[in-house]
C-alpha cells in the first residue's frame, strides 16, 4: 500500500535524513512518518516547493485564506506519485483541509490529522467554512488527543465513525537519558503555545527557590515571559541538538498550561519522558493517556501556584524517587509512545480506510 504524504509547506522530508544523520532533528523524516513502512505502508512525501516565484504566490495565497495551503495542494495534483498512491495522509488541518477539498477532481481519499479546529477563536468566518466543508469530504480525521473527541463530534459534526485517536510519539532513539551530569537544582521548561502558563511556572519556581536558594528555571520560548535573571535562563529559538541535555540534565520538566483539550505540553513531557526524566504538569484533557500522576510524574491543578511549587519541590528534595519516576517514564514511552507505535496506528488507519472498512 502506498501512502502520500503532505506536511505543512515548511517541512523538508527530504533533507530530513541528513539533519537527522547530523543530529540536529530526531527521527529519518517529520514526525517518524517513514516508520509506516514498518506497518506495511509506503510512503512519498509532497516536495517543497522551490525557485523565487512559486513559492512567493504560495506564500500570499496562504495569507489570504488563514495558512491554508491551497497552492501546495493545487501543485501536488500534478505528482504522479500522488495520483497512483492509495491514500493521501496529511499530517494537520493546513494541509487537511485543501487536499479535502480538492477530492472533488478526482485522486485518492484523504485521512487528515486535526490539531487547532477545536479552538476555532482568532479564525475567520471563511475558514471555518472551508473546515466544516473539508471534513465532510475527508475519510477518516485522527487527533492526538482525546480531549478533541467529544468537541470534533459535538460542535464539527464529524460521526465517531469517522474519527480516530492516534497517540503521538517521539524518537525514543534519539532522546536518551544521561548517565550522568543531573542538575538537581534545576528546573527546565519548554513551549511556544498560547495555552502555556508561564507566569504559574515562574511564580511557582520562585516559591521553590524560598525554601531551595540554589533552584534555577531554564524557560525556552518565544513568548511575551517575565523571568527574573537571578531565577534563571530564557531561552530563545529552538534548541535543536541541544533538547536531549537540555531535558536530560533537569532534575525536574515541569511545564504549566491553561485548561485545554489540545494536549499543550505533550511534546514536552513525552520527550523528558525519554531523557529518563519526571515531569510537573497541569492537568488537562487534552493529556488524557499520556501522563501517569505519581508513576512517572506529578499532575497539579491548573493555576494553581502553591500546588505546582510543592511537586516540583518535593521531586527536588527526594533524587531518588525523581530518578525511579524518570525511569518508569522512560519504559512507559519504550512500550506506549514512540514514532513506531504513532506509525502502527496511522499504519491501521489508513489500511481501513482503502480497505473500506
Amino acid at each position: 500500500m502506498r501512502a502520500w504524504v503532505e506536511l505543512i509547506h515548511h517541512l523538508d522530508a527530504a533533507a530530513w535524513p541528513a539533519r537527522n544523520a547530523t543530529g540536529e532533528v530526531p527521527n529519518h523524516t517529520p514526525f517518524g512518518i517513514d516508520e509506516l513502512a514498518n506497518h506495511g505502508v509506503d510512503v512519498a512525501f509532497r516536495p517543497v516547493l522551490t525557485g523565487r516565484v512559486i513559492p512567493r504566490v504560495a506564500r500570499r495565497l496562504r495569507a489570504r485564506t488563514g495558512d491554508l495551503e491551497y497552492f501546495e495542494a493545487l501543485v501536488a495534483q500534478r505528482n504522479s506519485l500522488r495520483r497512483s498512491a492509495d491514500v493521501v495522509l496529511c499530517w494537520d488541518e493546513f494541509t487537511g483541509i485543501p487536499a479535502a477539498a480538492l477530492t472533488r477532481l478526482g485522486g485518492p481519499p484523504v485521512v487528515s490529522g486535526v490539531q487547532l479546529l477545536t479552538d476555532p477563536s482568532g479564525r475567520s468566518r471563511s475558514f471555518l467554512r472551508r473546515a466544516r466543508s473539508a471534513l465532510d469530504r475527508m475519510e477518516a480525521v485522527f487527533v492526538q488527543s482525546r480531549g478533541m473527541l467529544p468537541v470534533l463530534q459535538s460542535e464539527w459534526g464529524v460521526p465517531s465513525s469517522k474519527l480516530r485517536f492516534v497517540p503521538f510519539g517521539v524518537d525514543g532513539s534519539w532522546f536518551r537519558p544521561l548517565t550522568t551530569g543531573i542538575d538537581r537544582d534545576l528546573v527546565a521548561s519548554v513551549g511556544d503555545d498560547p495555552h502555556r502558563d508561564h507566569p504559574t511556572l515562574i511564580k511557582a519556581v520562585s516559591e521553590v527557590r524560598r525554601g531551595r536558594p540554589g533552584t534555577r528555571l531554564e524557560l525556552a520560548t518565544q513568548l511575551d515571559v517575565d523571568l527574573p535573571g537571578e531565577l534563571g535562563v530564557l531561552h530563545r529559538g529552538h534548541l535543536g541538538p541541544r533538547r536531549r541535555r537540555f531535558y536530560g540534565r533537569a532534575a525536574v520538566v515541569a511545564v504549566a498550561t491553561q485548561p485545554n483539550v489540545h494536549g499543550s505540553g505533550m511534546s514536552v513531557i513525552l520527550e523528558a519522558m525519554a531523557c529518563g526524566r519526571p515531569y510537573v504538569v497541569t492537568a488537562s484533557e487534552g493529556l488524557e493517556g499520556y501522563v501517569k500522576h505519581g508513576q512517572d510524574g506529578l499532575v497539579v491543578p491548573a493555576g494553581d501556584v502553591d500546588m505546582f511549587a510543592s511537586a516540583v519541590a518535593a521531586l527536588m528534595a527526594d533524587p531518588d524517587r525523581a530518578d525511579a519516576m524518570g525511569a518508569a517514564g522512560r519504559a512507559r514511552l519504550e512500550r506506549e509512545l514512540t514514532t513506531d507505535v504513532q506509525a502502527k496506528h496511522l499504519a491501521e488507519l489508513v489500511t481501513s480506510v482503502v480497505n473500506g472498512g
